[in-house]
């Protein structure tokens, strides 16, 4: 696929988004832990577990770390599979205290990062590249299930894995920006018009060439 065509079409499709605007959250360590919250559920339900987080002063590396994993697991209620989160959380802010948080962690290279986050229990692919992507600006890519849905139907191809995904498009060479957004808008394009169930095909800019288009 030509990810910058890619790119191309969607920004012109969501010329307003903006990927502070997309997530509604700046401070690092919030996104790190809605990285988590949203796991198996919805970004609606993680936002009510973060805004418990931080109505319970809980926001922190510090107090993330302090706070007895019991109470941190009724706290995040909202999210779903609240005391597996709850613990992956309490491992999460133990690895940035460990590292001196964000200002410490820039100088450790990405693959070292990416390593250590996928051996921490509870973190798999998907987390770690949303960490590494979002909160610490490096260059990584998700495939994850938008992004996999979006080339299986445009292909036509069916074993896209998720790593095989973040690969191609890390060989495209586009900025660290532009991937943030290009995810971005693959997750919007996936919620507005490639839907997993009823597609909006005919409104899709990328239906002349489409594998899933044509079939229907």
């Amino acid at each position: 696929m030509n990810w910058q065509r890619v790119y191309d079409v969607l920004a012109h499709l969501f010329p307003a988004l903006s990927v502070s605007r997309w997530w509604g959250i700046d401070d690092p360590y919030e996104r790190s832990w809605g990285c988590v919250l949203v796991q198996n559920t919805t970004w609606h339900n993680a936002s009510l577990a973060l805004n418990r987080l931080r109505e319970h002063g809980l926001t922190s590396i510090v107090y993330m770390s302090e706070v007895e994993v019991d109470r941190l697991a009724q706290v995040i209620r909202p999210a779903g599979f609240y005391s597996r989160k709850a613990e992956t959380l309490k491992r999460l802010a133990a690895w940035w205290v460990r590292h001196g948080g964000v200002e410490g962690v820039e100088s450790l290279k990405t693959g070292r990062i990416r390593r250590e986050l996928l051996g921490m229990k509870g973190i798999g692919e998907e987390t770690a590249d949303t960490l590494l992507l979002y909160v610490l600006d490096r260059k990584t890519f998700i495939g994850d299930q938008y992004s996999r849905r979006f080339v299986n139907r445009v292909t036509g191809e069916k074993k896209r894995t998720y790593d095989a995904i973040r690969r191609e498009v890390l060989a495209a060479e586009l900025k660290t920006h532009d991937l943030q957004l290009l995810h971005a808008y693959i997750v919007e394009f996936g919620k507005q018009f490639c839907r997993k169930r009823n597609p909006d095909c005919p409104a899709c800019p990328f239906a002349e060439y489409c594998h899933y288009s044509f079939r229907g």
